[in-house]
């Protein structure tokens, strides 16, 4: 009998642990049973952080849910389509869900659910690892049920779907393979990659927000470039955008992944290395949100300004170039710039120059500053300077301010 290391994983290990043991009591009296199930067992072999309780029940969670929550003093949401519902407890947000069988009518659709048995609900799961489950019966807590051989592909470090027909039937597991791939470090194993492959022309049965969706994931992986670059590896990414498996792509996104860039500065570095007009398009395909939207084109227009920082410039320079572009923008740029000296301006810029504000409105008129269009010139004279590098205590903001205004008053510069 193999038992789940649970407590490995849970933050803090106490409370956590003795939650989950409360509610395999709860349950147990209410005679039912009650699994921790897919990721958090998987996490727990590895000794990772785990992210989120997920557990199951063959009693249906909606009956199960309230007696839970009023035992462990908390909360229960409604149940939704798929037979889930939210409890939170102690702290702590857990995902109760009604074991179940899915059916796909046709490629890429949403999968119709009926009830089904624990062994059943891990058979229709996305890849082995993923397909384990660890009892909270007081009298066999943390007792593993594995029927997919998942233990022994964590110990491989080997990502295994269930089954040849499982990324037609949902080809978002192509990004899911990703994800697992670049965030442990698992190898697709060979036959896995063909299922694959033969899934990635369903990807344009699935709609705009279900791939965005997967993309928000990956973008908010710890190392998101190279969840990306994996999507790319896999044929998932270029499946939705052929230009993302240009050479240039990838480039950008191993210094993206040296430079620590995630979430939308991420996909800031994605889009500006995309040629022509695909960034656009790629907004299109997957149904970007308008914050995505405004990263991707501000992206695009540094990507077309770039040839204003093929020399060596100080930072107030640079600034002249990149404007008003958000920092995700900027950032995406410092690692997609295709100059070495442009990437080196951003990096200066970004990373490396003081954007202090030394010194408001307020503290500019109170050293003389007229009121009107001169408090915003100085403030705007002073940002660069301390962007420069030519000013960086609040004493030299209000020398820099003195001089300033001493100038203006003979009607020259500083």
């Amino acid at each position: 009998m193999t038992v789940v290391p649970i407590a490995n994983g849970l933050y803090p290990p106490e409370p956590a642990l003795g939650l989950l043991r409360r509610a395999g009591e709860a349950a147990a009296n209410a005679g039912a049973s009650l699994w921790l199930v897919g990721g958090p067992v998987r996490d727990a072999f590895l000794g990772r952080p785990i992210r989120d309780l997920d557990l199951a029940s063959e009693t249906p969670a909606d009956e199960l849910g309230p007696l839970l929550a009023a035992e462990l003093g908390g909360s229960c949401g409604g149940s939704s389509a798929f037979g889930t519902v939210k409890i939170r407890a102690g702290g702590k947000a857990i995902d109760l869900a009604t074991t179940r069988a899915e059916r796909y009518a046709k490629p890429g659709a949403l999968p119709s659910v009926t009830w089904a048995g624990l062994e059943a609900d891990l058979a229709r799961r996305d890849f082995s690892i993923n397909a384990m489950a660890a009892s909270l019966r007081p009298d066999r807590f943390a007792e593993l049920l594995d029927t997919r051989g998942g233990e022994a592909d964590v110990r491989g470090g080997v990502i295994r779907a269930l089954h040849a027909q499982s990324f037609v039937d949902d080809p978002t597991r192509c990004f899911r393979a990703a994800r697992y791939a670049a965030r442990l470090g698992f190898e697709v194993e060979p036959a896995t990659r063909r299922w694959l492959r033969n899934g990635l022309p369903h990807l344009q049965d699935v709609s705009g927000a279900r791939i965005r969706r997967e993309i928000e994931r990956i973008l908010a992986e710890r190392n998101s470039p190279k969840a990306l670059a994996a999507a790319i590896s896999l044929g998932a990414l270029p499946a939705v955008e052929p230009a993302s498996g240009a050479p240039a792509v990838r480039q950008t996104l191993d210094r993206a992944w040296r430079l620590g860039l995630g979430r939308l500065a991420a996909l800031a570095a994605f889009a500006y290395a995309l040629p022509d007009d695909r960034a656009e398009a790629f907004c299109e395909r997957i149904s970007a949100t308008k914050p995505q939207r405004e990263v991707v084109q501000w992206a695009v227009r540094l990507r077309e300004a770039e040839p204003r920082l093929h020399r060596a410039l100080r930072p107030s320079e640079t600034d002249a170039v990149v404007g008003r572009a958000p920092d995700d923008a900027i950032e995406g740029a410092c690692a997609a710039a295709t100059s070495p000296a442009a990437r080196r301006n951003l990096i200066t810029y970004f990373f490396e120059s003081e954007h202090d504000v030394l010194l408001d409105g307020d503290d500019l008129m109170a050293l003389g500053a007229p009121p009107g269009p001169a408090v915003g010139e100085i403030a705007e004279a002073l940002r660069l300077a301390v962007l420069d590098g030519g000013v960086e205590s609040v004493a030299e903001a209000e020398d820099f301010v003195a001089r300033t205004l001493a100038a203006r008053r003979l009607g020259r510069s500083p």
